[in-house]
């Protein structure tokens, strides 16, 4: 079917907030003061000479540029302080429980959606790069008919558990908002319709290929194409434009937290508030100037004064 809005108007209106919507996140952030750091860490902290620290204190309470790079790209990559994820436990036994099993399905569903996109590039370049197809390649499953894409079903378990999460447990049930539950029915979505054209109601890629390759060059088409592949593309272009907006943002943000890129070396170094405005008040010249005679008589009185009955 063709629809020259679905097609054309909802993408470039999709593209244009998420990029506005993302310049409007960042400068919030890069403007926002912080005046204590409040880096949190769990390491030694780089102290005096005779205390040693190891190599994961330096990730855990970085002290240079470089200790706080590597910090950031475990934090990025390998989602290092969710990997220490435990839960306290007080009844009916006081302890620690390992509940590192969200960082396990955290990282299948980011690193599957990473792979994922990448593999999507050969629809909107022409022509594809030889690493896209390689990636592809080397996913594949070719000993089954189609090929199976493994990324796309570890993404699909990853997200169902992530909402299974929100649905079933107690505390997470709580603090969950209207919000959390619309992005991951919107990934969900996204991944069911992809999953469907894929395995179960194949569909022509030609006026897909058609139309991706028009809007990333900017010469829009509007081609005849599944109802299915329609839905898929909508559901991701509202995904898009809802990005800046949703918790989906703290991908970008995490980059910006204070409490993952400042330097753990407050002993060292005094932290002064970048954003904090120069003193123009009242200096003490001008105010001894102005009290000078007050000021006298309370010195010759030996700055003892005596309270008015």
């Amino acid at each position: 079917m063709i629809n020259p809005f679905l097609e054309i108007v909802l993408p470039y209106t999709c593209f244009i907030i998420f990029i506005v919507g993302i310049i409007y996140r960042i400068y919030s952030w890069a403007t926002s003061p912080v005046p204590l750091k409040i880096t949190t860490t769990c390491g030694q902290q780089k102290t005096i000479s005779g205390i040693k620290r190891t190599f994961w204190d330096r990730l855990e309470a970085p002290y240079t540029k470089w200790e706080v790079f590597l910090r950031m790209i475990t934090e990025i990559f390998f989602f290092r302080s969710l990997f220490r994820n435990t839960r306290y436990v007080y009844f009916p036994e006081q302890e620690h429980r390992d509940t590192r099993w969200l960082w396990l399905f955290a990282m299948m569903f980011h690193w599957s959606l990473l792979i994922v996109l990448l593999r999507h590039l050969r629809f909107f370049l022409e022509p594809v790069p030889g690493w896209v197809m390689a990636l592809c390649d080397l996913e594949a499953q070719k000993a089954m008919v189609p090929a199976l894409y493994v990324t796309g079903i570890t993404m699909l378990v990853g997200l169902l558990f992530l909402l299974g999460r929100r649905i079933f447990f107690a505390r997470e049930r709580s603090i969950s908002l209207p919000s959390d539950y619309l992005i991951l029915f919107l990934l969900i979505g996204i991944v069911v319709t992809g999953l469907w054209m894929r395995y179960i109601e194949k569909i022509p890629l030609t006026g897909v290929k058609e139309l991706a390759v028009g809007l990333a060059t900017l010469h829009p088409v509007a081609p005849d194409v599944h109802w299915l592949f329609l839905l898929h593309f909508s559901l991701a272009c509202i995904t898009i434009a809802y990005f800046p907006f949703s918790k989906l943002v703290h991908s970008i943000g995490v980059i910006l937290s204070p409490t993952r890129v400042l330097a753990n070396n407050p002993r060292a170094k005094r932290w002064i508030n970048p954003w904090a405005k120069p003193y123009t008040k009242m200096t003490w010249d001008i105010y001894y100037e102005r009290y000078k005679d007050q000021l006298d008589e309370i010195a010759e009185k030996g700055y003892k004064i005596k309270p008015e009955i």
